[in-house]
């Protein structure tokens, strides 16, 4: 029995040990490059085409109400409706459609 608690003892050290070794490598900075946030990434330029054809698509896939609350958050009843310069905003959030 002795031989038994000798064994567990050992073990539990063990499993003490790769704990701290958890804990000391969740603390450690992050040798990782910064993640890149969305003012980061170049700014895309779409044309009136390239929104229509990504808007139809969704349409056409079964989202034409999804793609028209779209269009309403952007004060516009149809495409043409919307700037230029929200295309960008636009194509992101007809992303997560």
């Amino acid at each position: 029995m002795t031989k038994d608690v000798s064994v567990l003892a050992t073990e539990l050290k063990k499993c003490g040990e790769v704990l701290v070794s958890i804990a000391e490598a969740l603390s450690a900075p992050a040798d990782e490059a910064p993640h890149e946030t969305q003012a980061d990434k170049p700014s895309k330029q779409y044309s009136l085409e390239d929104v229509r054809a990504v808007l139809a698509q969704k349409a056409t896939a079964g989202f034409k109400a999804e793609v028209e609350v779209l269009l309403g958050k952007f004060n516009a009843e149809k495409l043409s409706d919307i700037r230029p310069e929200d295309y960008e905003q636009l194509m992101n959030e007809a992303e997560g459609i």
